[in-house]
């Protein structure tokens, strides 16, 4: 077992004995809780997604209905953790903040990190799969229009990410899996994957509002900036290190499908189990229009090169700026 796999047990029990058996407070708990809250999220979805497949190869799957289901559904938990709960508890600007923070932050942060490494050939299904992403988009801004999602929009939505899946399917041959892990290994590692989405999830929102407090700023600025980042740390290694090793296009497709899941299951499922009011005129919004429209342009393109990431990096930075100063 790894270093890093050694720390997640203690500190997932540690998080546990303060979230659930102690009332101690202090000024320095809440950015405690974020990042303690961000590791323990993110590990726990790794042991999580790695303990699904094991189980799924056991059941006799082939890697590609592993992929467009189990991996598809895994990459996009900490953002699922983070929003369902948020929702759940009330907090419903951290539920949509974070969903709109995370696509952008995948966007403009990830995309653009990934292109500054290497200029980026998207495959042939790249530029597809982001008109995808821009009419589940659409669609999102469309149902909002109220200012608000409802019961009835969250399944709009959750049935977009089923069709998306549907769709999927051929793009890639059949093969049968081969399993590494012992059942007792696969029963610990889901359990405690699944104790660790919890407890981390849970720790990054408690942060996240009681920063907000002591701060004086709005929920959705800490959800759309701090928690996306956080959330979005996963998709950022896994780009970054397939543009290292050149492979293209898992560095974008990476992005694209972690922001449809997010506007499809994620953001429905959040507002199925409560109303989620949305300010549509917020930064927030503005800038993930933007990302989102400036997507599939980009894929158009044979290569997109570096000082196209170079751009994407400093709209990051102003996409932050506006979230606090404006």
């Amino acid at each position: 077992m790894r270093k890093i796999d050694a720390l997640y047990i203690p500190l997932l029990a540690i998080l546990i004995y303060l979230l659930y058996f102690t009332k101690f407070s202090s000024i320095f708990l809440p950015p405690i809780f974020l990042i303690a809250g961000c590791f323990v999220l993110i590990k726990g979805s790794d042991f999580f997604v790695e303990a699904s497949v094991a189980i799924a190869a056991k059941l006799g799957m082939s890697e590609h209905s592993v992929g467009i289901t189990v991996v598809a559904f895994g990459t996009s938990l900490p953002e699922l953790a983070i929003s369902g709960i948020a929702s759940y508890k009330g907090y419903t600007d951290t539920a949509w903040g974070n969903v709109i923070g995370s696509n952008v932050t995948n966007i403009l942060l990830v995309l653009g990190v990934a292109m500054i490494i290497s200029a980026i050939k998207p495959s042939r299904f790249a530029f597809k799969d982001a008109m995808s992403m821009l009419l589940v988009s659409f669609i999102t801004l469309l149902l909002a229009l109220d200012g608000s999602l409802q019961i009835f929009d969250g399944i709009i939505l959750i049935a977009f990410y089923i069709f998306f899946l549907l769709a999927l399917r051929g793009r890639s041959a059949e093969e049968e899996m081969k399993v590494k892990l012992s059942s007792p290994l696969i029963i610990f590692a889901f359990l405690a994957g699944l104790a660790g989405i919890s407890a981390g999830a849970e720790a990054m929102i408690k942060g996240a509002v009681e920063m907000a407090h002591y701060l004086g700023i709005t929920e959705v600025a800490i959800a759309a900036s701090i928690v996306a980042l956080g959330t979005s740390l996963p998709e950022l290694s896994t780009s970054a290190v397939a543009a290292v090793k050149k492979h293209h296009g898992i560095a974008v497709g990476n992005v694209i499908g972690s922001n449809i899941v997010n506007l499809s299951l994620v953001l429905g499922l959040a507002a199925v189990i409560r109303r989620i009011n949305i300010a549509l005129l917020s930064p927030a919004i503005l800038f993930f229009i933007v990302a989102t429209v400036l997507t599939p342009l980009m894929l158009r393109k044979k290569a997109m090169k570096k000082i196209t990431g170079t751009i994407l990096l400093i709209l990051y930075i102003f996409f932050i700026i506006s979230l606090y100063w404006l």
